[in-house]
């Protein structure tokens, strides 16, 4: 009896070993580990990094996106951002900015004018294109008060 339960035991251990080890080569085929901020996230094929930040001083948002592609596969690259009030329980779109490059990278540093007392938020949809096929991401900043 004791034999046969540490058969299973051993048995048991090694299924899961397998099993983490085949998760973990899955998840590393199809994304990418941040060593820093320890997550994973997805890969994709011509954005290597997004993002969108806010700061807010004096009654002014300063809006800061940017996305970069992958060097040598992305051949263009456009930001669409939208700065947004908390009004009334919903977002709101209260200024919009836009560039676009052809390049591998660009950036958007702009400034709007606002109203104390709500909160804010900048939502940036990136897009990189790589010839004709053409990758989406949305990221959005952290909220805002003033």
């Amino acid at each position: 009896m004791k034999r046969n339960l540490i058969s299973v035991l051993i048995c048991g251990f090694a299924v899961l070993s397998l099993t983490q080890a085949q998760a973990l080569e899955i998840a590393d085929s199809m994304s990418t580990y941040d060593i820093d901020n320890n997550y994973i996230s997805p890969y994709m094929d011509y954005i290597s990094y997004a993002s969108s930040n806010i700061y807010i001083s004096n009654g002014k948002a300063t809006i800061s996106c940017s996305v970069y592609g992958y060097q040598g596969i992305t051949t263009r690259v456009k930001i669409d951002a939208k700065l947004q009030q908390y009004k009334n329980g919903k977002w709101v779109i209260i200024d919009t900015f836009s560039k676009e490059s052809n390049s591998y990278r660009v950036s958007i540093d702009e400034t709007s004018s606002i109203t104390k007392g709500y909160k804010y938020r900048v939502q940036a949809t990136v897009k990189a294109y790589s010839g004709s096929s053409v990758e989406t991401r949305t990221v959005t900043s952290s909220e805002a008060e003033f």
